[in-house]
């Protein structure tokens, strides 16, 4: 008389026992026995890939594109010029080295050498009592540079060597009309706007790329 071939072997290999009443895995259609019928006991493919999409997802992050940062967010923080990604650190062009950043024309240093030429050419025309009134000029301007470092607000960690001095004109509608400040000489131009705009309470929409209205500084 013939042997009856009932059941089947667990397709988990180090097992392989034969089960005559074997369950068929929903997930990967693989045969196991009682002990390998869950789908974590089997390890099944399927929930495996499962877990990993669900893991992919939640750690969702965007790294900062800069050379030498490991800074991540949350949320895009996208360079509307280059179009990278950055960490809020980073998210000025200045700060990030855009290869798209247009250096704007030293237009302070132009003003600067404008007014000295005009200076030296008033002194060779009339070099006596304009002689006096130059010194006079320098005399006041020094005075007015005094009273600018007396009142100006700043950060007072900032080292007196590093310090730099403006008199900030704030946007129209605004408490003040201008106020004197001191920023750090190594700050980039989207930093000291920051920082100008807490200091005077005003609102700065600068790291939001929908902004309409951001803040601007002119030097």
């Amino acid at each position: 008389m013939a042997e009856l071939d009932i059941g089947k072997h667990c397709s988990v290999r180090e097992c392989n026992l034969k089960d005559f009443l074997p369950f068929v895995c929903d997930g990967c259609s693989g045969v196991y026995c009682l002990e390998h019928r869950s789908r974590d006991s089997h390890c099944c493919s399927q929930i495996s890939v499962k877990k990993q999409c669900v893991k992919s997802e939640q750690s969702t992050s965007y790294p900062c594109n800069y050379q030498g940062c490991f800074g991540k967010e949350p949320l895009p923080v996208v360079c509307q010029h280059c179009e990278k990604h950055f960490c809020l650190a980073h998210r000025h062009q200045q700060d990030h080295d855009c290869e798209k950043l247009q250096i704007p024309k030293p237009r302070m240093a132009a003003t600067q050498q404008l007014v000295k030429d005009i200076l030296e050419s008033k002194k060779s025309a009339l070099p006596g009592k304009k002689r006096k009134g130059a010194k006079n000029s320098e005399t006041a301007a020094k005075v007015a540079l005094m009273k600018l470092k007396l009142h100006a607000v700043g950060d007072k960690a900032l080292p007196q060597t590093e310090r730099i001095y403006f008199q900030v004109y704030l946007p129209k509608g605004s408490a003040e009309k201008s106020k004197p400040m001191f920023f750090s000489s190594r700050w980039s131009v989207g930093r000291v706007v920051d920082y100008a705009a807490s200091l005077a309470g005003l609102k700065n929409n600068n790291n939001i790329l929908t902004a309409k209205v951001k803040l601007s500084g002119i030097f």
